[in-house]
């Protein structure tokens, strides 16, 4: 390898590990839920402020001193989207789309105010594949438990990113 190449791929390497953008693909089905995700793993404020914003530039949730706030959310999304206030401290900004529809297929920022953090989702929503149900377990959506899928996106954005 020449010494520009290796130089080229040195600067690559250097700009991709200091990157603050992260961007991932995220497929869900008719009906059904999605997580998008957006982890931020350095120190945070007490109070921190993260909004999520689709491809249109309509807010889907914004999270301002740590609280959701639905002030400014777009009716698209009401009702339809939540987030875990829990995680926050710990920098999971992830939200969970429920009802998915046709036109939700497309990009979503999450942007960090803390760190100009921007996290870029690619969400694409399918027709449901036949023998596939999305009614919730017997016991209701109680006995869904998601803070195991929160981690679990959060290490598979550890490992992607």
């Amino acid at each position: 390898m020449t010494t520009n190449r290796r130089f080229q791929l040195q600067i690559l390497l250097v700009f991709c590990l200091n990157s603050v953008s992260c961007q991932e693909s995220v497929e869900g089905f008719v009906g059904g839920n999605v997580l998008l995700p957006c982890i931020y793993d350095q120190s945070l404020p007490a109070e921190v402020n993260a909004f999520w914003r689709d491809k249109d530039d309509l807010a889907v949730l914004d999270i301002k001193k740590s609280l959701p706030d639905y002030t400014f959310q777009d009716e698209t999304y009401q009702g339809r989207v939540t987030s875990f206030p829990e995680e926050y401290k710990d920098g999971t900004f992830s939200i969970l789309m429920t009802k998915l529809q046709k036109n939700d297929t497309g990009t979503y920022e999450c942007y960090v105010k803390t760190g100009s953090y921007r996290r870029i989702v690619d969400l694409t929503v399918s027709d449901q594949p036949a023998g596939i149900k999305t009614d919730p377990p017997s016991g209701g959506a109680a006995g869904l438990k998601l803070l195991p899928l929160v981690q679990l996106s959060a290490l598979c954005l550890l490992l992607c990113c």
